[in-house]
């Protein structure tokens, strides 16, 4: 059975992981290089930097935080928010970076994706996309915090990054977005079935039934923000139960 992830994920705004509901009120949940050091030293498999202050302003400060997270931390670190160009990429990777998360970018420019990935590979260019629902049959991708919208269905356009070169998804549910309450799995059903890339899910991810359910459907790694940092779950106990869901499997 192939390793699936559990990868924390910390919003970063102003050098401080927050988390909100919805991704509005936020709230302060401490210093992202102490908490991505915890993580790493309970059995994290990756972590995920979003920084949702995005601008370039703040640019310096979430390379400083990667560097100091990278001298700390021995998981491959993930980190996304704000990145519209060739050198953004560039600087996170050189700052410690092993892959580069690109949200709003992927959707504005529809060349940056294939430039991305011709120049760095795609194993480093990660598409994130904030997908809501907006009737009963269709997804779609939005940007801002899940604040606008833009028009593409989520399977379409998950299928078209694929063929720029992208490799790899993470899925995040705005509706479910720290609400303490799992996506269903027709969704989750129909997201898997459509992408051929590794894909990550998160949003609203509150107990390890929600992680074994992303397993069952071939997902391959969940996205865990909230109850990790309000220490309502831990990824020690996250880990043995998937440690006995891997030996009952290999048993039957």
């Amino acid at each position: 059975m192939l390793k699936k992830r559990i990868i924390p994920c910390l919003d970063i705004k102003n050098g401080r992981v927050v988390k909100g509901i919805n991704f509005v009120d936020l709230v302060d949940a401490g210093d992202p290089a102490e908490q991505a050091k915890i993580y790493n030293d309970s059995g994290a498999d990756e972590i995920c930097f979003l920084d949702i202050t995005a601008s370039h302003e703040d640019r310096n400060t979430i390379l400083e935080i990667v560097k100091k997270t990278t001298e700390k931390c021995f998981v491959p670190l993930t980190v996304g928010g704000g990145v519209r160009s060739i050198e953004d990429i560039n600087n996170l990777l050189l700052a410690g970076a092993d892959k580069v998360s690109i949200n709003t970018a992927a959707v504005s420019n529809k060349d940056f994706i294939k430039e991305a990935t011709e120049k760095f590979g795609s194993q480093c260019i990660v598409v994130a996309v904030d997908a809501k629902k907006v009737n009963n049959n269709k997804w779609e991708v939005f940007t801002h915090g899940g604040r606008k919208s833009t028009g593409k269905d989520v399977l379409n356009f998950v299928t078209k990054m694929e063929s720029l070169g992208a490799g790899e998804i993470i899925l995040i549910s705005v509706d479910h977005d720290g609400i303490g309450h799992f996506i269903g799995r027709d969704p989750l059903k129909q997201f898997r079935s459509e992408c051929k890339l590794p894909l990550i899910y998160g949003g609203g991810i509150n107990s390890n039934t929600n992680i074994q359910s992303l397993i069952d459907l071939k997902y391959d790694g969940a996205l865990i923000s909230n109850v990790l940092h309000f220490r309502k779950m831990d990824i020690t106990n996250i880990k043995k139960n998937l440690s006995k869901i891997r030996t009952n499997i290999i048993n039957i």
